[in-house]
């Protein structure tokens, strides 16, 4: 291998300039096993603008009058609606048409404010398994970062991390140390994923920046077909080994590290599959991941919109370029090879194969590059729970920064927001406790050597992940909510209600907010991070008559508890 071939080396598509150990034992593969490269996997891009995102599913607003109908009951005509919120409350578009139209139909709950947000805690949607952190290619955890990642009470109560292995390798410092501080602090889920098989069982690549004759290497290449026996077993070995509650069986397999020009940055491990490949290899390693007792995650593609179409992200920075499309679906994707299952299109190749989607337990996404969720697709009848496993600001795409204002701790707020919304997602995990290599927001913590300072993304991940705990429900936020402002809304079977207000103006507004459909709090505590406030616990806020007034500060992050 060329030495300008390793000299950059990634985390998840990132640079890492540094030599990471690789601990742990080598398992047995079947295959002659060469040792691993040093790099993250992971995958290109991340930033951009908070993405809009929706804010639960609206209530059906009765057609009527010149004014929108508000909750229930509400009759139509020039008269706002009627006094309580609760059913098929005001819809957020104004009514049309006569003078004497219906309103909603009628609903329990309190009386509110027509036409104003209202959390309907008898409307669920996904439940919540958690927020978590990568260690992959990370120093080993201290005591006092693993408080601060994973307690619930000095900390920000991450309840999930992922763990990596390429080549048979652990892709971490100490990943059986970090586990075990991990699991001290009340962490529920442990996750792997795997970045590369060993060379000689991969196809043959020409690196991009290259010249010469195709490789065998770590770096990109298809896992081959005589492999997936012996592979899986060592897949299977791992996870069982590390005690993992589920293993993801390829990092962005829409990806291959690519050099450091844009929109690429660094050559690291990373495996290439096409559609037709990751279903036929699903069912070769579903069933023995099942028989050890571990959960299957698949696919795992770098950018979201891989899991349900062939199309790829453009917009690199500076120079606006496409995404690096490794199986060559184009842009825009006309290819016919990737329209046949030799692209992209994950999702939509594992649900045509029946026996391939009951393998897979969790379908695994990451946001990178485009920084945007996908709606799930109406010709996907089966749903599975997704989580976006990875996640930060990168080289080459938008929010890469460094930074670590509130601006950015808002962006990555707005990410959250929107792929639990429109993915639904039901995991997110950020990438790194702290920056490796390229100085850039790939961390929740700058370098250490610019200084380490503490971004705002920490906190605004805590306004989500300190208190939508593992097992909470996400319920309907409906009713008309004001512009810059993104709600959602959670309850725990103990009867917690939890709200999250992201004030993305930059101006402060009150935003009357009503809880339908059970019981409300007699007080709702909000917890604050702005630019001067870092999860700062506020003035308790009376709910009366099962509605409060949310105050949002100009560009903050609210998270409103109680029960």
């Amino acid at each position: 291998m060329q030495a300008n071939q390793t000299s950059n080396v990634g985390n998840a598509r990132r640079s890492v300039v540094m030599t990471v150990m690789l601990a742990g034992a080598v398992f047995a593969c079947g295959c002659s096993s060469t040792g691993s490269g040093v790099g993250a996997g992971g995958s290109t891009g991340s930033g951009g603008a908070a993405p809009g995102g929706g804010n639960g599913n609206g209530g059906s607003g009765g057609p009527g009058g010149t004014t929108a109908p508000g909750g229930a009951g509400g009759s139509g005509g020039a008269g706002t609606g009627g006094a309580t919120t609760g059913g098929g409350a005001g819809g957020a578009t104004a009514g049309v048409g006569g003078s004497s139209g219906t309103g909603g139909a009628a609903g329990t709950g309190a009386a509110g404010t027509s036409g104003s947000p209202t959390v309907r805690l008898d409307q669920a949607q996904q439940t919540i398994d958690g927020f978590g952190i990568n260690n992959v290619f990370a120093p080993a955890m201290t005591d006092a970062v693993a408080d601060r990642l994973f307690s619930t009470t000095a900390g920000i109560g991450l309840s999930i991390m992922r763990v990596g292995m390429s080549n048979g390798n652990v892709l971490g410092s100490d990943t059986p140390g970090d586990i075990t501080k991990a699991k001290a602090r009340g962490v529920t889920y442990i996750i792997g994923s795997v970045w590369s098989p060993p060379a000689n069982c991969k196809t043959p690549v020409v690196l991009r920046g290259q010249t010469g004759a195709a490789m065998s290497t770590l770096n990109g290449g298809h896992l081959m077909a005589s492999c997936y026996d012996s592979w899986s077993t060592t897949i299977t070995n791992f996870a069982r080994n590390n005690g993992l509650y589920a293993m993801s069986l390829a990092n962005e397999p829409d990806f291959q590290s690519c050099g450091t020009a844009e929109p690429c940055n660094g050559y690291y491990d990373t495996t290439v599959y096409t559609a037709n490949e990751m279903v036929a290899f699903v069912k070769v390693a579903a069933p023995k991941l099942k028989a050890a007792g571990i959960k299957v995650i698949a696919p795992e593609p770098s950018e979201w919109v891989h899991l349900w179409s062939n199309t790829s992200a453009t917009g690199s920075q500076p120079s606006n370029l496409n995404s690096s499309d490794p199986l060559n679906c184009g842009f825009p994707a006309t290819s016919a090879t990737c329209a046949s299952g030799g692209g992209y299109d994950y999702g939509h190749y594992l649900f045509k194969d029946a026996t391939a989607w009951a393998a897979v337990d969790i379908l695994g996404v990451h946001q990178y590059d485009t920084q945007k969720a996908e709606p799930w697709p109406a010709d996907v009848t089966a749903k599975k729970p997704v989580w976006e496993t990875e996640m930060s600001g990168v080289k080459w795409w938008a929010e890469q920064g460094p930074s670590s204002d509130i601006t950015d701790g808002l962006v990555v707020a707005g990410w959250i927001h929107d792929a639990i919304v429109n993915g639904p997602a039901s995991a997110w995990l950020w990438w790194w406790y702290q920056s490796q290599g390229t100085n850039d927001n790939e961390g929740l913590v700058l370098q250490a050597a610019t200084g380490g300072a503490v971004a705002k993304r920490l906190y605004t991940l805590g306004n989500f992940s300190k208190f939508i705990r593992p097992n909470y429900v996400r319920v309907t936020v409906s009713g008309t909510i004001p512009a810059n402002v993104l709600l959602t809304a959670y309850k725990g079977a103990d009867g917690t209600v939890v709200v999250v207000a992201i004030n993305k103006g930059t101006a402060a507004v009150n935003v009357p907010i009503t809880i339908s459909g059970g019981t409300a709090p007699a007080s709702l505590t909000p917890w604050v991070t702005s630019s001067a406030d870092n999860l700062a616990s506020k003035t308790a806020v009376a709910v009366t008559g099962g509605s409060f007034t949310a105050a949002l500060a100009a560009t903050t992050v609210t998270t409103f508890v109680g029960k």
